[in-house]
């Protein structure tokens, strides 16, 4: 039996373990030497850092449960109305980011996971829910339904197995060889099948980290630009916002006026042609999050 074929195989099988499936793709990467395949497969194995952006099959929308107690009362697995939290704490817990190794969701697929809150958390709203009741949050935890974990161990196995069954496609006539795979065809079939078609972040994966991670000091422009440009941005684009940042000054203060507002609207218009086709709402959240950072309003 081929690589390809092992690899089409244990995608199959649901008994194989996702981290032994994974592993034998990095032994595929190997062959065909493709650094988008290489970064997914790393962050699959080893999990996502805290600042990176998840893939949409690993972030979702939750519900907020928790344990209140009353003089006489006690309610477990009361749902929590997050919508008299402040914004930034609901930000906190409307939406789970699954960062984990890929293998740590290998789980009972019948039972619910929780992820609880801080504790701090829990303390600053401990009154807040049920005040006319005299009930207190005890602790609280957001709930990850196991149909969440499954979907998402099936989304990994489905985009290998749409990506080896391309490679095995279009391999040359009577070859077994995944080396003998274009590196047109390899990148193509990365990009489409294993990055879900997101241009942006698959062009980045060999550096993703170096995007997620790089903060624009305040006042720093330079560091603007170049950060911007790996979003390709072009130059024209560049000159343009710079122009905006100082027409925008009141009193000869920075300021966040409606040219800058109006730049990152329309940011699409300033893109090259590979910044062009990727996803417009990734780039405006890193343009928008270093573009704050600039003004010393960096929101995390």
């Amino acid at each position: 039996m081929t690589l390809l074929d092992e690899i089409i195989t244990a995608a199959i099988d649901e008994k194989v373990p996702i981290s032994t499936l994974l592993r034998k793709c990095l032994v595929l990467e190997q062959q065909v030497k493709n650094e988008k395949f290489r970064a997914w497969l790393d962050r699959e194995l080893d999990g996502y850092d805290q600042k990176e952006e998840l893939p949409p099959y690993r972030v979702f929308n939750c519900v907020n449960k928790g344990l209140f107690i009353g003089i006489a009362v006690r309610m477990n697995d009361q749902p929590i109305p997050v919508h008299v939290m402040e914004e930034k704490d609901r930000k906190l817990v409307e939406k789970v980011y699954l960062r984990q190794p890929a293998a740590s969701y290998e789980t009972d697929k019948s039972a619910n996971a929780a992820l609880p809150w801080n504790p701090s958390l829990t303390a600053k709203y401990q009154t807040k829910f049920f005040e006319d009741e005299e009930l207190v949050l005890n602790r609280a935890w957001s709930e990850i339904p196991a149909s969440i974990l499954v979907a998402l161990l099936e989304q990994i196995r489905t985009r290998v197995l749409r990506f080896a069954l391309e490679l095995k496609d279009n391999l040359p006539p009577n070859a077994a060889d995944p080396k003998q795979v274009s590196a047109a065809v390899v990148e193509r079939s990365v990009v489409n099948n294993i990055y879900g078609g997101n241009i942006l972040i698959a062009s980045h994966a060999e550096n993703i980290s170096q995007m997620v991670h790089t903060t624009i000091a305040v006042g720093d422009i330079e560091g603007l630009k170049r950060a911007l440009s790996m979003l390709g941005v072009t130059d024209e684009g560049l000159k343009k916002l710079e122009a905006d940042i100082k027409a925008d000054k009141i009193n000869g203060q920075p300021s966040i006026g409606p040219r800058i507002k109006g730049w990152i609207a329309n940011i699409g218009q300033y893109l090259g042609k590979e910044g062009a086709k990727a996803g417009i709402d990734v780039i405006k959240r890193f343009a928008t999050k270093w573009i704050l950072q600039h003004y010393g309003m960096d929101l995390g």
